[in-house]
C-alpha cells in the first residue's frame, strides 16, 4: 500500500470502508511504521508486514562522467549543478525550489538547477506553464532548465547521475513513500530532502533541509556546499543499504515471503 492516509476531502475513500476485505488478505505490505500503526487502528495487525519500496538497479559509477584522476566524483564549487525529479505536481515543491534559486542568485551564490518533471496529465499542464512563467519572471532562464518530457528510467537516470546532488523539496503529501526519490538514490548521488514524513523510511540514505519554504531550501543548499557534507560513491555503508533495497534483492524477499505463505497456508 503506497498510502494509508485517508483523503480529507473524500469520505468514500476511507480505508475503514474496505477493512473487512483487507482482513481476509493473506498479507498486506506497507512501507513505514506509521502505516503499520494506522492499519492497527483498523484492527489489521497479523496480516500486515513492512516491505521496502524498491530502488532501480543502476550502475552509477560507470555512468557518472565527471571523475577526477582517482575515480571519485568531482565537485566544482564554481560550477554547482543540482537536479530535481518527479511528476509536475504542486506538492512536489518545485515553485519553492525555483524561489530558492532566486534567493541564492541575489546572494551571488552560483548554482544551476535542472528540473526533470514530466507533465502528469492535461489537467496539470497549467502548473507546468506556471513554473515556466515563474522562471521567466524571476529572470532565471540562464540558471534553471525545465524539462517536462516523459523519459524512460534509463534516460532519466543518465541525466540525473551527472549532478552534484538530487533534491526533493516535497511539501504536503498523504503518501507514505516516494518513487521519485528512489530514482535519485539509484544514481548514487547525494539526495537532499525536506523534513517530510514521506522520507522517513529512507532517513539513513538522505540528508535533510532545515524546512520547507524557499528560505529554508536556500539555507540548506548553502550549508550543504559550504560544509561539503556530500556523500561520495565511496561511502560503502550508504551504498550497501541502498543495494539491499534494489529490485534485484527486494524481489528475492518477495518470492521468499510468497513461498513461506504458501507452505504455511
Amino acid at each position: 500500500m503506497h498510502s494509508t492516509i485517508d483523503p480529507v476531502d473524500n469520505n468514500q475513500k476511507q480505508l475503514r470502508s474496505i477493512s473487512s476485505v483487507l482482513k481476509i488478505c493473506t498479507r498486506i505490505l506497507v512501507h513505514s511504521i506509521e502505516d503499520l500503526n494506522r492499519l492497527k487502528c483498523l484492527d489489521l495487525i497479523d496480516n500486515v508486514s513492512l516491505f521496502p519500496h524498491g530502488i532501480l538497479d543502476f550502475d552509477s559509477q560507470k555512468r557518472r562522467k565527471i571523475k577526477n584522476i582517482f575515480g571519485k566524483a568531482f565537485l566544482s564549487l564554481k560550477n554547482r549543478v543540482i537536479a530535481s525529479y518527479g511528476f509536475c505536481l504542486p506538492n512536489k515543491g518545485y515553485e519553492e525550489l525555483i524561489y530558492a534559486i532566486h534567493i541564492l542568485k541575489k546572494k551571488k551564490f552560483n548554482i544551476k538547477l535542472r528540473l526533470f518533471c514530466a507533465i502528469y496529465d492535461e489537467n496539470n499542464l497549467d502548473y507546468f506553464i506556471k513554473l515556466k512563467t515563474l522562471i521567466e519572471q524571476l529572470n532565471l532562464a540562464n540558471l534553471v532548465t525545465l524539462n517536462g518530457d516523459y523519459m524512460t528510467d534509463e534516460e532519466s537516470l543518465n541525466l540525473l547521475v551527472n549532478n552534484d546532488l538530487i533534491i526533493f523539496p516535497y511539501q504536503k503529501t498523504s503518501e507514505s513513500s516516494s518513487a521519485s526519490v528512489r530514482h535519485g538514490l539509484a544514481t548514487g548521488r547525494p539526495v537532499l530532502v525536506t523534513p517530510n514524513s514521506i522520507f522517513n523510511n529512507i532517513s539513513s540514505f538522505v540528508e535533510y533541509l532545515p524546512g520547507f519554504d524557499p528560505e529554508n531550501i536556500a539555507d540548506g543548499l548553502i550549508d550543504w556546499y559550504t560544509n561539503r557534507k556530500y556523500v561520495m560513491e565511496s561511502d560503502d555503508s550508504r551504498n550497501e543499504l541502498i543495494n539491499k533495497q534494489k529490485f534485484k534483492n527486494v524481489s528475492k524477499l518477495l518470492i521468499n515471503m510468497i513461498r513461506s505463505l504458501e507452505i504455511n497456508s
